[in-house]
């Protein structure tokens, strides 16, 4: 079983705060000349994750408590 990761897109990369469904998160600022080396993030316990590059901040997704399936 594969290990999901969210990463940023280019119509992501002026949001300060990022949405993200999995916790595992990579980073390159949104690619393109303003971009930086993509890098890899867990969200912690917080549910959060931050850039150490840009400071782009992840919140992961709150589950809608709806019944899935």
């Amino acid at each position: 079983m594969g290990t999901s990761v969210t990463r940023v897109t280019h119509d992501q990369r002026d949001l300060k705060v990022v949405e993200v469904t999995s916790r595992l998160v990579a980073c390159d600022g949104g690619g393109g000349a303003l971009g930086h080396p993509l890098t890899y993030y867990e969200v912690g316990a917080d549910g959060t994750a931050t850039c150490n590059y840009c400071d782009k901040k992840f919140v992961l997704a709150q589950p809608t408590g709806e019944a899935q399936g």
